[in-house]
């Protein structure tokens, strides 16, 4: 153990998280170490007491070359030491001691990091979090929470950005994006994704209802290709080729990437069904596999959390004729919900299927328990007015601790929908 590291550490990190480093101490309170069983456990291994003597002779050293004080409990000197602390007009030396990089000269690189990144970052949102960056670093000459300190990982992140910036509204892969921008294809899943999850979620999102994949794919960057799975009356052109899915019964496969080159049309369409999962999609399918259904009725399975394409295609559908029904079908749960949700910002007419309280009921032999931190969730959207839709069939899943995924239906040979 280097007892002088960990003295002259410990000191510096209160002194740099105290009022002396910002300028703004009152009280010329000291900066002290207590020597006790939590701090300094080695100082009272009695088995090993040559370690209690290397500890006197380390702080009689910093002393005499004035860069700490120190004092002995009462009627203990020369045996017990009560504590040391810093002396302020010697703190330089303190930071040569422990070949420690004084934290102003670390504010200083990253402000000139962050200045020089202003001038090539044009996404307003993370300009937003630069210049409050640099807001905090000049004020209290403190890093943010949401800034690294370490310039290796600072490196990385203004990196993701640049990344960011360079690719616009591309969609891309994570691990392509990774080698791409950062050399190695699991660098931004270990190094950055979480912390750049944070930040978009403060800066952009703004959002509770999102997990971290979920917000990394808002940005463009997907763990998997985003893929829709379609069936019914709906064209799509790309280039000279065009698409009848009302021609096929099983329906098809749209690559989510390739939505903005493509055109749509439909026509003879009254109903817009949106599934949550896969299974359910084909369940519909083979429900609806006759022609009045197939020119009438258009099902669009999301695959769970809707990404920005996926929401693209929906607003642009919606937006061709507002005469049309939507409907989406989930699970009776937070997920479910919140996926609700999140799609009747895109379609404001869109209404839930099957995710009321009789259906619940009406399943309650195939529900799944829930324990009280989901309920302390749910709990939660009981005071959003964004989930009041649901708040009747919310009531029911606390009171009874249950909660229905939307499989539990295929029970029944004919839903009738």
């Amino acid at each position: 153990m280097d007892f002088k590291a960990h003295i002259l550490n410990s000191l510096l990190d209160k002194y740099e998280n105290s009022l002396h480093y910002q300028g703004k101490a009152k009280i010329n309170r000291k900066i002290t170490f207590s020597i006790n069983q939590k701090s300094l456990p080695w100082y009272y291994d009695g088995e090993q007491p040559h370690l209690k003597k290397a500890i006197h002779q380390i702080v009689d050293q910093l002393s005499s070359q004035g860069i700490i004080f120190y004092k002995w409990l009462p009627y203990e000197k020369g045996n017990l030491l009560d504590c040391v602390w810093l002396n302020l007009e010697k703190i330089e030396l303190a930071y040569k001691a422990v070949v420690r990089i004084p934290k102003r000269d670390q504010v200083r690189e990253a402000v000139l990091e962050l200045e020089d990144m202003l001038s090539v970052i044009k996404l307003r949102w993370l300009r937003d979090f630069i210049m409050d960056c640099l807001e905090e670093l000049k004020e209290k000459q403190n890093f943010p929470l949401l800034l690294p300190l370490q310039k290796v990982q600072r490196d990385l992140l203004f990196r993701t950005f640049k990344g960011l910036e360079d690719k616009n509204d591309a969609v891309i892969l994570e691990r392509i994006f990774s080698i791409k921008y950062l050399g190695h294809s699991k660098a931004f899943q270990k190094e950055v994704k979480r912390l750049l999850t944070k930040i978009a979620n403060q800066y952009l999102i703004k959002s509770p209802d999102y997990t971290e994949d979920e917000i990394i794919a808002e940005l463009g960057i997907e763990k998997n290709s985003e893929e829709i799975l379609v069936w019914g009356p709906i064209s799509l052109q790309y280039g000279d080729t065009i698409i009848d899915y009302s021609k096929i019964p099983f329906g098809g496969v749209i690559d989510a990437k390739y939505l903005q080159d493509i055109s749509i049309s439909m026509t003879n369409v009254s109903k817009v069904i949106t599934v949550e999962n896969k299974t359910n999609f084909h369940y519909m399918v083979a429900q609806g596999d006759d022609e009045a259904s197939r020119n009438s009725q258009l099902l669009i399975y999301v695959g769970g959390f809707p990404g920005p394409k996926k929401r693209q295609l929906l607003e642009k559908l919606y937006n061709m004729n507002p005469a049309i029904s939507f409907y989406h079908w989930g699970d009776i749960d937070l997920g479910g919900f919140k996926i609700f949700n999140i799609l009747s910002k895109v379609i404001p007419i869109l209404e839930p299927l099957f995710m009321d309280e009789d259906t619940l009921l009406k399943y309650k032999d195939y529900c799944d328990e829930i324990d009280n931190r989901y309920i302390k969730q749910l709990e939660i959207l009981m005071k959003n007015e964004n989930y009041k839709t649901f708040w009747p069939v919310i009531k029911i899943m606390i009171r009874k601790k249950i909660r229905l995924e939307q499989e539990a239906l295929l029970t029944e040979d004919k839903l009738g929908i």
